[in-house]
């Protein structure tokens, strides 16, 4: 039985997560089992579905233990993450590290995961390949790191056709620089590969340190019909802090949620934070909450005149509708 909630707002585990950074290596908290975890996030009113990190939350590979937990739960499976970046192992890459045989263990990892989406129903995979990029001058080949992104990326998707792929992108960190860094570099990845199961997951936060406007990104992405997956959080732009939805960027928000809306979205919302000195569960709960509010808000603003004024490039009226509509 599935939880009754209004929207399709999930999240994974890092709010229940030891929270680690370089500063405290340990986390600020202590770490608790997947059992634990979902115990929590059964008390955040709101959340529909959660995502879980392939191999690593699954332990010893006990497939029919996770099928009992998300069942026991009610929670829907709204995406599995592949763990192609928290291992030293991927230090150099995974689909293009230039080990030819490390980029045979990330594509095989990558198959065995949508495999296990498939048995246990998950709306679809994550791949964010953060491991795959340079940080410095004349370190790689460019062509020949694309040419492997298309062929690595490519073959693991044909492995499941029916599993739909969503690839997440990020302009630096842990890599300076990452190749898959905004939306333009995304699409033109997926077209290369040229499969219809192969897609995109916009994040918020990522979007804006990539100095992008998130709406626009989330609208490219969406005329091409790969809009896949949405990530919601928070950040000042320079980092990917991984703040609590709206609380620095608030009508960026609220218009990333607008245009999202007008694509004809239907997929799953996925709650991205890292509260490192925050209560998990108390962040996790106003994330919730409060992108509740931005799909009202959002939604009320589709039925003003603020379309318009966007037709008439008039500044001045869209500011009046959003102040008179959301902040009367």
């Amino acid at each position: 039985m599935t939880r009754a909630t209004r929207y399709k707002i999930g999240s994974g585990f890092a709010p229940f997560s030891p929270c680690a950074e370089r500063f405290v290596v340990g986390g600020y908290r202590d770490p608790m089992s997947l059992e634990q975890q979902i115990g929590l996030a059964t008390r955040v009113e709101g959340l529909r579905g959660v995502g879980l990190d392939y191999p690593y939350q699954f332990g010893d590979g006990d497939i029919e233990r996770v099928r009992r937990l998300l069942s026991a739960s009610g929670f829907e499976f709204c995406t599995l993450e592949i763990g192609l970046y928290p291992d030293r192992k991927w230090k150099l890459g995974t689909f293009t590290a230039p080990d030819p045989g490390i980029r045979r263990e990330a594509i095989e990892m990558c198959k065995r995961g949508l495999e296990v989406a498939a048995d246990l129903g998950a709306a679809d995979v994550l791949l964010w390949p953060g491991q795959d990029g340079f940080d410095y001058p004349f370190q790689v080949d460019y062509d020949e790191c694309w040419r492997a992104l298309v062929e690595g990326i490519g073959e693991v998707a044909a492995h499941r056709p029916e599993v739909k792929v969503a690839i997440e992108y990020k302009p630096k960190e842990p890599r300076a620089n990452i190749f898959v860094r905004n939306a333009g570099t995304l699409l033109y990845l997926i077209n290369s590969i040229g499969l219809p199961n192969v897609g995109a997951t916009i994040d918020f936060g990522h979007s804006l340190v990539a100095g992008e406007n998130a709406a626009e990104a989330a609208v490219l992405l969406a005329r091409e019909g790969k809009l896949f997956q949405v990530h919601v959080n928070d950040n000042y732009r320079d980092w990917d802090h991984d703040l609590i939805v709206g609380a620095v960027s608030l009508w960026e928000t609220v218009e990333f949620c607008y245009w999202i809306l007008k694509s004809g979205y239907e997929g799953w919302y996925v709650i991205d934070v890292y509260p490192y000195r925050e209560d998990g569960l108390a962040a996790l709960q106003q994330c919730v909450r409060n992108w509740e509010k931005v799909l009202d808000m959002a939604g009320t603003l589709t039925r003003t005149n603020i379309a318009e004024a966007m037709s008439n490039a008039d500044a001045v009226s869209s500011v009046r509708t959003l102040w008179d509509t959301l902040l009367p």
